[in-house]
């Protein structure tokens, strides 16, 4: 698992990230929450070796980071950043097929072995339909699940997600909010990801780490999170818990 200890993160004087103890377990859904500005994606570019910590530690199955090599790490970590790269002339295929590139390198063959973690990451995400059509003809909702299919194929036991709702309508972001959830139970993939939406994160993540000025202001389960003191020092506003009838999820309201 990640473990943090005392991790800090600063440009010149000033901090933009300091932790206490915070674990991240294969298995869950851990969904980073709070407002702009809270330290969320800088977590998240830590956590993928994207920046090196001012001072801490960071370890991954009680290694540090930086004793991972990159191909090691690649295989064993995958990130999708909020800000994809342009894949306008790749098919759906051909973009999953560079999850690969950590098994094979950038001038290796794809063998059988690639081929087959190919055509299960495509399986698993459903996307069968996108594998011969252009990446940018494909709707948002599309698009994120090709990419989760490339990060699949990648064969690694943790997915860092920065924000991969950003563009979505609320039926795509559902869907992808499922896909996740169900990717990781069934797998026992580690998955950190990073919402806006308190209702969505509360629903499909095992455990939220909410974030506020750079520091860990709580954590836990949805059922301990989701309450009107927690969501007031989280988001500022004051908000309402309900819980609609035929639901098993509790949902929250500003007011």
């Amino acid at each position: 698992m990640f473990t943090l200890d005392h991790l800090r993160f600063a440009l010149g004087q000033r901090c933009l990230l300091e932790t206490q103890a915070l674990d991240f377990i294969p298995g869950q859904v851990h969904g980073l929450i709070g407002h702009n500005g809270s330290g969320k994606s800088t977590l998240l570019k830590l956590l993928a070796r994207q920046m090196t910590p001012t001072s801490g530690s960071l370890s991954l199955d009680d290694r540090p980071l930086a004793d991972f090599g990159n191909r090691e790490f690649a295989r064993t970590v995958a990130y999708l950043p909020q800000h994809l790269p342009a894949a306008d002339t790749l098919t759906g295929r051909e973009l999953v097929g560079f999850g690969r590139y950590p098994w094979h390198g950038l001038l290796g063959r794809p063998g059988a072995e690639d081929e087959a973690a190919i055509d299960r990451a495509i399986a698993l995400t459903h996307t069968e339909a996108f594998a011969d059509q252009q990446v940018d003809t494909l709707s948002g909702g599309e698009r994120q699940r090709v990419w989760l299919a490339m990060l699949l194929a990648q064969g690694s036991r943790y997915l860092l997600l920065d924000e991969p709702l950003a563009a979505l309508d609320i039926a795509h972001q559902i869907e992808v909010m499922e896909l996740v959830s169900h990717l990781s139970h069934t797998l026992g993939l580690g998955i950190v990801i990073v919402l806006h939406d308190i209702n969505l994160a509360a629903r499909y993540c095992d455990r939220l780490v909410a974030l506020h000025g750079g520091r860990v202001l709580a954590e836990g389960p949805p059922s301990e999170m989701m309450n009107p003191t927690t969501l007031k020092a989280i988001y500022g506003v004051e908000m309402q818990i309900i819980a609609p009838p035929q639901s098993a999820h509790q949902i929250a309201v500003p007011i």
